[in-house]
């Protein structure tokens, strides 16, 4: 009896060591993350009440603190990461996206051929991230100049109060907080090609979606 409940407890330590964390989740000592990943464009105008446009992807996030010591919270803690190509955004702020004189970020036009290879139109509401353009990819091998410039034009969004809103608070705190992020990211994708990746007070974690 005392050899087969070894065994099973034994087998029961092997399954909990193997076990992935799960999808829409992620965890540590310190911090517990939910997040719900919407990529669809009338489902982002539903939760938001106006339209984005395309190539933007939110997600709706809920971090918990799990001891007793406050931790800072912030978007500036979170990367939405491609797992197609590579490309990466940075949590955008509701200024860069609908802000007076947001930047407007545009890749030049590159020629057909070699792996990786894209011709995308302009990227509304980025940012330069060392020395690139949000929303662009890491790969350079076949990546133009990117034109990035300030467009006085471009008038405040109305939407902008709604962003700010919903947008996940940058505080400290020891209780749940909850809110939007709001990415940059081309192309055609489905919640099992994309992660997002935190660093921030309560360490380094990675969630994947389904």
């Amino acid at each position: 009896m005392r050899f087969t409940l070894a065994i099973a407890l034994s087998i029961t330590c092997a399954w909990a060591a193997d076990k992935k964390p799960l999808p829409n989740q992620a965890g540590n000592d310190d911090i517990e993350l939910v997040g719900t990943l919407i990529m669809d464009r009338q489902d982002i105008q539903q939760e938001l009440g106006a339209d984005l446009g395309d190539g933007y992807i939110v997600v709706r996030v809920k971090c918990t603190p799990k001891n007793e010591q406050s931790l800072r919270i912030s978007p500036d803690d979170f990367t939405l990461i491609s797992r197609k190509d590579g490309e990466r955004s940075p949590a955008l702020t509701p200024t860069q996206i609908a802000g007076a004189g947001a930047l407007v970020v545009k890749p030049a036009k590159q020629q057909p051929g070699g792996d990786g290879t894209r011709t995308n139109g302009p990227i509304w509401g980025g940012v330069q991230i060392g020395g690139r353009g949000v929303g662009q990819p890491n790969n350079n091998k076949n990546q133009g100049a990117t034109d990035v410039k300030v467009d006085d034009s471009i008038p405040e969004n109305p939407i902008l109060p709604k962003l700010k809103e919903k947008t996940l608070p940058d505080k400290e705190t020891k209780d749940s907080v909850e809110g939007l992020l709001y990415f940059s990211m081309e192309g055609k994708l489905k919640p099992k090609d994309v992660s997002m990746i935190y660093r921030g007070a309560g360490g380094k974690l990675v969630m994947e979606f389904k």
